[in-house]
């Protein structure tokens, strides 16, 4: 079942019944009301925008709306859900089976694991990229992970964050809402996988569907998070083997490079000559790394994406 903690829709005007006018900011024009527009941030992500020059109502939402089911995310169990959350706020009222035919525009696609260890999980993502140049992979100071297709297109570029969930519920701006909906210990233990498609042609094509209708989209039975980690990441064989020489030539080259591939790859790259297959070149120092940090994490890939199907 397709997963998701965003979504993104774009609907026709009717699909969506203005009660309360004063809740929303007005834009005017030659007298005329041309937009309305409506956006908080708690206790969950909610943005509206009536545009009445193109006819059409712009809804995002994020998976907070579902409160204290917000762990089974968004999903074609749970989407009436959402939208009865909305229309409670009693400012506007969305006709669900309307909007059930609106176009999906952004989504961040979720799945989220029973992982102890997530730090250790984003360290051994960040070494195992299948290639520097196809990939940008950044770690940042929070342990969380993103990695992202190197591709100029913006309709082309997909971008997977990896973190800790229950480190991210457990801070100051989250437990307001936790406490509210008797949330405490939920996401304990819980690694997230959080995939953004921001066009639909990322939709579609992640999602292997002909049209990104709201009710296609849900209904899709693709994996797009497990063939984006399966594309990115690879496990070093157990056949790469080195001599004591060229090891510590490679270890030199680690230690210069602050035992980061990225770095040595970059590196080496204005080394060799355009054509050259640079898998082959980083695979002693990905042997290197995986002595160094990750030799009983052999099984961490298959592992994962066994997870993840």
């Amino acid at each position: 079942m397709q997963l998701f903690d965003k979504l993104m829709l774009v609907a026709d005007l009717d699909s969506i019944r203005i009660i309360d006018e004063s809740a929303f900011s007005k834009q005017v024009k030659e007298n005329k009301t041309t937009s309305l527009r409506y956006c908080q941030e708690k206790p969950y992500f909610l943005s509206i925008k009536i545009d009445y020059e193109e006819r059409e109502a712009v809804v995002e939402f994020s998976g907070k709306v579902l409160l204290n089911d917000y762990p089974k995310l968004i999903s074609k169990e749970t989407i009436e859900q959402c939208f009865r959350s909305i229309n409670a706020l009693g400012f506007c009222e969305i006709d669900i089976e309307a909007m059930m035919g609106a176009d999906v525009t952004k989504c961040d696609v979720t799945k989220d694991l029973p992982y102890g260890d997530v730090p250790r999980l984003t360290s051994y993502i960040k070494s195992h990229i299948t290639n520097y140049n196809t990939y940008v992979c950044t770690r940042k100071r929070n342990n969380n992970l993103v990695l992202e297709k190197n591709v100029t297109t913006r309709k082309c570029k997909k971008r997977m964050t990896v973190y800790d969930k229950g480190e991210e519920m457990s801070r100051a701006e989250n437990l307001d809402f936790i406490k509210q909906n008797n949330l405490e210990g939920a996401f304990d233990g819980i690694c997230r996988f959080e995939l953004n498609l921001n066009s639909k042609q990322q939709i579609r094509d992640s999602l292997g569907v002909t049209n990104t209708k709201l009710n296609t989209v849900l209904a899709s039975t693709a994996n797009p998070i497990y063939d984006f980690v399966e594309a990115a990441v690879k496990t070093q064989s157990e056949d790469d083997k080195l001599n004591d020489r060229k090891e510590y030539i490679t270890m030199l080259v680690l230690k210069d490079c602050d035992y980061d591939l990225e770095k040595v790859e970059a590196t080496l790259r204005s080394l060799y000559k355009r054509g050259t297959k640079f898998s082959e070149v980083m695979k002693p120092y990905r042997k290197a790394i995986d002595k160094l940090h990750f030799q009983n994490d052999a099984d961490t890939l298959p592992k994962l994406l066994d997870m993840l199907r």
